[in-house]
This record gives structure tokens, C-alpha cells and sequence, in this order.
């Protein structure tokens, strides 16, 4: 099966799609407008316009977000940025135990002190 990369998602060509309805789809996905589209395939906005919504027609969405997810669910796109983004995530979650416990700051308020406790993990 032929694959189709734009950004940082991958389509597969030979699904219900046609390839530049497939093309147009990644570029939606990718966050890019009607204009910069046309701009990359030398076509007119409107061009782009009619091929988005005549993919969204043939996977019954009303919405752009709605086509992305009806492709992703039919296995007609799939993000690569996915991966990254659960790898980052599973990063920091198993951060060491010293960069997780609140510090304490004291604050002088009105010639008294008080102590607070600040859970930032960012300062050391």
C-alpha cells in the first residue's frame, strides 16, 4: 500500500479517497488554510476548498476536525507526531522523586513570616 506523508501525518493512498482528496486531508490535518495549500500545488483556493469538502462527503463529516477524526478512524491517516507525544509524555511522568515534592517559601507579610509550600518543578 502507497503511503502519502505531509507534515507530520501519513495517508494512505487506495482507501475511498482519491489521492488529492487524500493530499488535502493531511494538509488539513497538518493545520494549513485553503490559501497555503493552493499556494503549495499552484491551484486556486477554491479548488482546494472543493476537494476538502468532497472528502469530507465521502466520509459523511460536517466539520474539518470531523474528517480528521473520521480518517483517523478508518485508518485512512495516522499522526506521527502520535508517538512522539506519548514518549515525551511517558517521560515525565516517571520524573525523579526530588523534582516532584513541593518547596518551601517563606513570604514576609506585614513583619510577620509565613511558610508556603509551592509545588513547582521547574525551580531547583
Amino acid at each position: 500500500m502507497d503511503t502519502m506523508i505531509r507534515g507530520n501525518w501519513q495517508g494512505f493512498v487506495g482507501s475511498i479517497l482519491s489521492p488529492r482528496e487524500l493530499e488535502f486531508t493531511l494538509g488539513v490535518a497538518a493545520g494549513k488554510t485553503d490559501k497555503q495549500m493552493a499556494r503549495e500545488t499552484g491551484l486556486a483556493p477554491d479548488s482546494v476548498r472543493k476537494r476538502v469538502y468532497s472528502a469530507m462527503f465521502k466520509l459523511g463529516a460536517t466539520r474539518r476536525a470531523q474528517l480528521i477524526a473520521e480518517a483517523m478512524r478508518r485508518a485512512i491517516i495516522a499522526p506521527l507526531v502520535l508517538l512522539l507525544m506519548v514518549c515525551c509524555t511517558s517521560a515525565s511522568l516517571s520524573a525523579p522523586d526530588d523534582m516532584q515534592r513541593p518547596h518551601r517559601v517563606t513570604r514576609t507579610q506585614r513583619g510577620g513570616r509565613r511558610d508556603d509550600f509551592i509545588d513547582d518543578t521547574f525551580d531547583v
